[in-house]
């Protein structure tokens, strides 16, 4: 007989740990599905029903939730506790990694850079989707002939929004500062609805939209274009850029800021943003 640990998961919230309870085969015809904030989810061992009581493995109720579950027979104890030092992402060359806790928020956090030279702590935090992990990138991007460690977490994502943030370590370990991209951006960009359509000025240069290829109704256009819900680091030919999108709706943008960083004094400083209208809005 096989016998395995579960948990039973109650309309009243109350957790309770089932130990030496025989695996009963859970009926293919109607599988008891588990979602989670709308999605469901697949374990390797499905939920059972028992006397009313819906039932899973402890194992796979820790990774629904970021947690890990263990039980001790001896003391007849079930303990739940974060994930600590989960692998969160790892360089081409498995030289550089990122470790964090997995919370049940759906994020790492107190993340952890190793490299052969050196660990650091990395304030911040980055989302547990995989399609999203922290990207490490080799550079050098101060042109001093090392190589800098360039960590891009993802902080949020969803329809029409894209936040990240960029870290650069020098070879020695110690943090480089970036300039904050969105905030270089609102500096550099302005832009009004007008009678004839779309206004923009981006670093002193007009830029226009004329108003039969911007939203028919003008009530779903926002008051004002804006930046902000987008902001993308990359490294591009050994540059630093950062560029973020101009919104004018809940789901319609029109065009493409971007901007380069320059090693100076010590940081790195963002330099004119440029402007690219998307091909379906140029007249």
């Amino acid at each position: 007989m096989i016998y395995k640990k579960w948990i039973i998961a109650a309309s009243t919230a109350a957790v309770v740990i089932l130990s030496g309870t025989s695996i009963m085969a859970l009926a293919k015809d109607n599988p008891i599905k588990i979602m989670l904030n709308g999605t469901e989810l697949v374990t390797s061992k499905g939920a059972q029903k028992v006397d009313g009581a819906i039932m899973l493995p402890i194992k796979e109720f820790g990774e629904l939730f970021g947690k890990d579950v263990s039980f001790d027979e001896k003391n007849n104890t079930v303990s739940i506790n974060n994930q600590a030092g989960v692998m969160v992402a790892e360089s081409e060359d498995k030289t550089v990694r990122i470790s964090g806790d997995k919370t049940e928020s759906g994020t790492f956090e107190h993340l952890k850079l190793e490299t052969p030279v050196f660990t650091r702590s990395i304030p911040g935090y980055n989302v547990t989707n995989p399609s999203y992990a922290p990207q490490i990138i080799s550079e050098d991007l101060n042109g001093n002939g090392k190589k800098e460690t360039v960590i891009i977490l993802t902080t949020g994502y969803g329809t029409g929004v894209y936040q990240s943030n960029v870290l650069v370590y020098n070879a020695e370990g110690e943090e480089l500062h970036v300039e904050d991209g969105n905030t270089a951006f609102l500096k550099q960009f302005s832009g009004s609805f007008t009678s004839e359509g779309l206004e923009l000025m981006v670093q002193g240069t007009r830029y226009e939209i004329p108003s039969e290829l911007v939203l028919p109704e003008a009530g779903q256009l926002n008051s004002a274009p804006g930046i902000g819900s987008i902001l993308q680091y990359a490294v591009e030919d050994g540059v630093l850029t950062a560029t973020t999108a101009v919104q004018i709706s809940p789901a319609e943008y029109v065009g493409d800021l971007k901007l380069k960083y320059s090693f100076k004094n010590g940081l790195f400083q963002a330099g004119n943003a440029s402007f690219e209208v998307y091909p379906e809005y140029r007249s």
